[in-house]
């Protein structure tokens, strides 16, 4: 095993796959950029290019620019109100907040430390589950994947702000738009209205861009100011630099929110989304200043972007393993494995370990060179927030159209986006919180079919289950949690 570990390095290290990770690594950061293009996108795009090279390059050049896609997404979601995926979502609730206050630099500084710290300790992971990794991923069947999404819903009581009622009822509503489209048991329609588009439901993009980036162009065109709000900004490479520092002062949420993501981002057909909510739910129950979450919070920012980076090392597990997609974008990577000829499995474990410990070390240096990258661009990317709003917001409204768009590349996901951008706008001036309904809509579909898959195959006693039992207790715990917290606060 050693043997293979050096080999793998030493593979990395060698001048032109190093050069040729870098190059992926800095393309990956663009689209991570542009909103709408995904690390799937971005695998979909190059694995042509990768024809007749070597299996280990085929796989650096693969995933270094896979790796850092989320890094990049999270300063567009910080700068101007536009998650450059579906991923960077919670990173927008604080991240934006701050950018306002005059602190981009900080903003950033914080998501694109977090993003590296954790990609580097969801590698770190991997190589210490490379051993265990069978019996990690057969631990979770139906029952446990029920439970572990009913854990995720039950953390729109924390996300739900000052109004739980309120935050309740965005979240119903999020769970309902799961629903529009075909029925996973019965294969027929509901909620569609006779509608061909709505039977392959509403996609997480137009959710996300009309619920927070298009009541902020209309913000921003109505107030005439600039993001910034006219306020004056920090000097912005010592602000960069308090973000680093940040993301140390506080390494214990920035390890645990890297253990959720990577842990959860083990397990098919949770999602990436998930585990980013839960860190960043997490995050606030454990925050000894809950109530500055959605105002600029730190942490509010550490939670979400360390899980994003450190879910690529969990997702490597179930597909090097087994061959079965940690997520989506590991789909694709299944894809251009068969293009260089590998096969993922237990036997790709024993013939290609080498293989395997270089994806391990291109996604550690891949996520360090990215994070590098990212800081020192951020003192000129900054700089947007101080741009008049007449000439940002019809940049931002452009964006917007481009990556609804690109997401399904429907004409119909546009007009969706700017029909949910209604109710985000109604949601902004009746003071209804908006994180409820995505964890809603993410959560929402998954349940459904993990409940009638679990009654199928475990029956109904399947949450009997050990592991079930557990996570029982953990969703009890998550119900109370804050209850308890705030008991003990008042009791100091």
């Amino acid at each position: 095993m050693i043997e293979a570990l050096l080999e793998g390095l030493s593979g990395v290290l060698n001048p032109v796959v190093f050069l040729y990770m870098v190059g992926s690594t800095i393309i990956g950061l663009i689209f991570g950029l542009i909103p709408g293009l995904s690390g799937m996108t971005y695998l979909a795009l190059l694995i042509p290019f990768t024809f007749g090279m070597n299996p280990l390059l085929a796989m650096t050049v693969l995933l270094a620019g896979h790796a850092v896609v989320h890094t990049a997404g999270g300063i567009t979601a910080i700068l101007i109100n536009v998650p450059g995926t579906a991923a960077n979502a919670p990173t927008l609730i604080d991240g934006f907040p701050l950018a306002r206050q005059g602190h981009a630099g900080r903003a950033i500084g914080v998501a694109v430390t977090a993003s590296g710290v954790g990609g580097v300790i969801g590698g770190i992971i991997l190589v210490l589950c490379i051993p265990f990794l069978r019996a990690i991923v057969m631990a979770f069947g139906s029952p446990e994947l029920f439970f572990l999404c009913v854990l995720g819903i039950t953390f729109i009581a924390t996300v739900a702000g000052k109004s739980l009622l309120k935050g309740l009822i965005s979240g119903i509503i999020g769970i309902i738009l799961s629903l529009i489209g075909f029925d996973a048991v019965t294969a027929t329609a509901r909620l569609t209205f006779g509608s061909l588009y709505l039977n392959s439901g509403i996609g997480i993009i137009p959710i996300v861009l009309g619920l927070f980036a298009l009541p902020q162009v209309i913000e921003l065109m109505s107030t005439g100011k600039s993001i910034a709000e006219d306020k004056p900004m920090a000097t912005i490479a010592s602000d960069i630099w308090e973000g680093v520092k940040d993301v140390f002062r506080h390494w214990s949420l920035t390890l645990r929110a890297s253990l959720i993501g990577a842990l959860i981002g083990a397990v098919p057909g949770v999602g990436a989304e998930t585990a980013i909510w839960i860190a960043y739910a997490h995050a606030k129950q454990t925050s000894k200043t809950p109530e500055l979450f959605g105002h600029g919070a730190v942490e509010g920012i550490i939670g979400p972007e360390s899980a994003n980076n450190s879910k690529e090392g969990g997702a490597l597990i179930p597909t090097l393993s087994f061959g079965i997609p940690g997520s989506s974008g590991m789909a694709v990577m299944l894809g251009a494995f068969l293009v260089v000829g590998l096969d993922p499995g237990p036997l790709f474990l024993r013939d290609h370990l080498d293989i395997c410990y270089a994806m391990v070390f291109t996604l550690v240096l891949a996520n360090i060179i990215g994070a590098l990258f990212c800081l020192f661009s951020a003192r000129y990317l900054a700089k947007i927030t101080i741009i008049p709003s007449r000439y940002l917001a019809p940049l931002i409204l452009v964006l917007i159209v481009i990556g609804a768009y690109l997401y399904r590349e429907n004409w119909l996901d546009i007009i969706a986006t700017f029909v949910i951008g209604i109710i985000g706008l109604g949601m902004v001036i009746f003071a209804y919180p908006r994180p409820p309904l995505i964890l809603g809509f993410v959560l929402g579909k998954l349940v459904e079919r993990y409940f009638h898959l679990s009654v199928k195959t475990s029956g109904n006693l399947f949450f009997l289950r050990p592991l079930s039992l557990i996570l029982i207790f953990l969703t009890i715990i998550g119900l109370f949690y804050d209850k308890i917290s705030k008991g003990n606060k008042y009791a100091n």
